[in-house]
């Protein structure tokens, strides 16, 4: 995956939405699916970007697709690995060359 490769979109109700990867979690059970942090940058009741949490899974060589996770169990998992510093270090790379 390349820094390009974390935008994305997707179809709503016939509406290409631009999503993005925010952060990037390295998945304990699996070191080929990581967990990643993503926004389609809606808004919540407090006017700060909605967060939705998925796994990226490689079904074909060089074909990636983003699995949506609920259950809230691994949401926690995630949200405590977002306190890493190496994940923070690596997180913030991401986005400082996101746009190169």
């Amino acid at each position: 995956m390349q820094y390009k490769d974390l935008s994305f979109t997707v179809n709503k109700g016939g509406v290409e939405i631009i999503c993005d990867i925010l952060s990037v979690i390295p998945n304990e059970e699996n070191s080929n699916e990581p967990y990643v942090v993503f926004t389609d940058y809606m808004l919540d009741e407090n006017d700060e970007f909605v967060l939705q949490y998925g796994k990226v899974v490689e079904p074909e060589p060089e074909e990636y697709i983003l699995q949506n996770i609920e259950d809230e169990s691994i949401i926690s998992k995630i949200k405590e690995a977002l306190n890493d510093d190496i994940v923070n270090y690596v997180n913030t790379e991401i986005q400082n060359n996101i746009h190169d």
